[in-house]
């Protein structure tokens, strides 16, 4: 599995039987490219503070290789490619053809993004969002609300407030 932590306040810790651990916080994600017989562990750096993460578990392509552990900055900016097959944009590279996209967006702003296949997977982490397509009746999406994109090559993005949202593409 490629482990996928977006974390989005606190700190936390991940740790392996081997002896490796790494630090993650608040504006930073996380990959995690797990082995086989190896076995993790996440811990909250503090007990005062919660620690808010988005976790997300990918199979990984056995034939593909990846470091065992990648981290980026989260950027404050509309549009983040957050993890891809190859490592483009400065994203984390992923062991499966999968894009994972950071949208962050203020109330009346939109993005426009080119799709790698036939569907794609809209999450709201906050916020409200509508997605623009073709003979698509317009649906909006709120806090914690998902859907799936199906047979576009495009979507545009509206923010109806501001907004937080990941979108992972799908190619097969």
């Amino acid at each position: 599995m490629d482990i996928l932590n977006l974390i989005l306040e606190g700190e936390a810790e991940y740790r392996d039987n081997e002896g490796h651990h790494v630090k993650a916080k608040a504006g930073e994600a996380l990959l995690i490219a797990t082995q086989p017989g190896v076995s993790y562990s996440e811990h909250n750096l503090s007990k005062e503070k919660s620690l808010t993460r988005i976790q997300i578990w990918l199979d990984a392509c056995p034939e593909r290789e990846n470091s065992r552990v990648q981290k980026i900055k989260l950027h404050n900016s509309a549009h983040q490619l957050l993890a891809s097959p190859d490592g483009s944009e400065g994203s984390l590279q992923l062991r499966q053809q999968v894009w994972l996209h950071q949208i962050e967006l203020d109330k009346g702003e939109q993005v426009s993004l080119q799709l790698h296949g036939p569907r794609a997977y809209l999450q709201s982490i906050h916020g409200t969002v509508h997605a623009v397509a073709h003979d698509a009746e317009k649906q909006a999406l709120t806090c914690g609300d998902g859907a799936f994109i199906r047979d576009e090559s495009n979507i545009t993005l509206v923010a109806d407030t501001p907004l937080r949202a990941l979108l992972i593409d799908l190619p097969v």
